[in-house]
């Protein structure tokens, strides 16, 4: 299959009446194609870390195959937004297939404990997750090796405690919405969650889940929903603050 066929999303509208109509492969292949850009990304995003580039891609590709066949246009989301959290699942489910057979590197397996280390500590000091830069200086580090071992650490169960990886930012959702860390064992609920994201737009939904779910950089949401990463800032920022607040009236 080609890559990086990007279509306009007019195209891809017309793509996707006929595919529905005809269930013409020519149609769902010209799809797939448009839509390459997304395993491009994911695969990138996830290797480097024992797993090839090529065997990601291929895994992320495979999943939007089958999603596209999935699709159905009257439930009134984007195609992007309907095939990407697929994608990811069948990768991140790959790589840790995949993973219980490699061994880290010393390298990673290092950082990842001195990262780990530092944050706890600063943690319970701090009261509050730490920033990059302040776990850089406690472990004695720099920030892009801090960087490289929340990286290589990633892979575990997402949590709201987790950093984003944006380097501009580099918050947890936690932090980002400026609630004291022993609300979120309560945020963590899926009730209190939900209701947070309720009020926001369907965009300030998608800009979320990408960033802190799916652990996407802004740079990365910005290319799959096809906007600028100045918009994705903004629209980040305006959503987090909203949460924000709708946590702070729950409390």
């Amino acid at each position: 299959m080609r890559r990086n066929q990007r279509l306009p999303g007019e195209e891809i509208e017309r793509l996707l009446a006929l595919w529905n109509q005809t269930r013409q492969p020519e149609y769902r292949d010209r799809l797939v194609e448009a839509h390459l850009y997304i395993a491009e990304i994911i695969a990138r995003k996830f290797s480097g870390r024992g797993v090839d580039y090529d065997d990601l891609y291929q895994v992320a590709s495979l999943a939007l195959f089958k999603a596209i066949g999935r699709f159905d246009p009257s439930r009134g989301i984007q195609l992007s937004s309907f095939v990407t959290p697929g994608m990811v699942g069948e990768v991140k489910n790959y790589f840790r297939d995949k993973s219980r057979t490699i061994r880290p590197p010393r390298r990673s397996t290092e950082l990842i404990r001195l990262v780990d280390q530092a944050r706890e500590q600063l943690t319970q000091k701090l009261q509050r997750s730490p920033r990059v830069d302040e776990i850089a200086e406690h472990a004695n580090l720099s920030e892009d090796e801090v960087l490289e071992g929340l990286e290589a650490a990633s892979m575990q169960p997402v949590s709201l405690d987790q950093q984003t990886t944006e380097d501009e930012d580099n918050l947890t959702l936690t932090h980002a919405i400026g609630a004291e860390e022993k609300g979120f064992s309560e945020f963590e609920n899926a009730d209190l969650l939900q209701r947070g994201m309720r009020t926001l737009s369907e965009k300030q939904q998608e800009v979320i889940r990408l960033r802190f779910f799916e652990n996407l950089s802004q740079r990365e949401v910005a290319s799959l929903m096809g906007v600028s990463q100045m918009s994705v800032s903004r629209t980040e920022r305006s959503a987090l603050e909203q949460l924000r607040r709708a946590v702070l009236s729950d409390e």
